[in-house]
């Protein structure tokens, strides 16, 4: 029996491609003379969003990384700048939601789920974004990884989740997009993962597919009810 359901915030909750449209041109001036000058700044934006879109669950700074090497960015760029930049100065900038976001969470909290939710991340950046977002009177309880030194794919969160909760992990339900982070972390904690095909690509081969997989958390509700009903 499913009774809470903890969330992933990035890519899950928020609209990661429309924040990143509206972040990314601010960047563009930002680093002019580290980008490649043959690219417009829409050019930019959208190898930006396909590079995180093929390859960002492998973080951050392989996605830097690759567009040096392909030449996005020019010869002798220094990753660590790009991540300060993108980090520091262009994720406070925005945060779009879904529509179906707290419309979600209001519908499965007034069916008696516990709600939660872990991000990986510093504490600044991290609640920024959920302040941007209005969710955060929506959760039981929020675990922002860097506030207790252990990041996903670590299970320490998950642990630390159940413990807040007050429920075991066999009736919690994690629901995220990385297939290492989430679902892969969040099986070997004991939750029953959801796998959100925000990206539409599974990345590591070594990792077995969740069970169950949505589009979006619109569909949680009738997934934790049917999955509920059938025990």
């Amino acid at each position: 029996m499913i009774k809470g359901i903890v969330f992933d915030l990035d890519h899950t909750l928020f609209d990661r491609y429309a924040t990143l449209r509206n972040v990314l041109p601010y960047m563009f001036g930002e680093l002019r003379t580290q980008i490649n000058p043959s690219l417009t700044e829409n050019e930019f934006v959208e190898r930006m969003v396909a590079a995180d879109r093929s390859d960002i669950h492998r973080g951050w700074r392989y996605v830097v990384n690759m567009l040096i090497e392909q030449g996005v960015f020019l010869p002798g760029t220094e990753a660590e700048r790009v991540l300060d930049c993108l980090f520091n100065r262009c994720w406070p900038l925005s945060a779009v939601p879904f529509d179906f976001t707290e419309p979600t969470l209001v519908k499965l909290r007034g069916e008696g789920y516990k709600l939660g939710l872990i991000t990986n991340g510093v504490h600044r950046h991290q609640q920024l974004k959920i302040d941007m977002l209005g969710i955060e009177h929506l959760f039981d309880e929020i675990i922002i990884c860097g506030d207790i030194d252990a990041q996903k794919p670590d299970i320490k969160p998950f642990e630390e989740m159940s413990r807040r909760l007050g429920l075991p992990a066999g009736q919690l339900m994690y629901v995220g997009d990385n297939p290492r982070n989430d679902v892969d972390a969040s099986r070997r904690a004991g939750y029953t993962p959801v796998w959100v095909r925000t990206t539409g690509s599974w990345i590591f081969d070594d990792i077995a597919r969740a069970l169950y997989e949505v589009d979006t958390v619109a569909e949680l509700p009738q997934l934790v009810a049917k999955l509920n009903d059938t025990e």
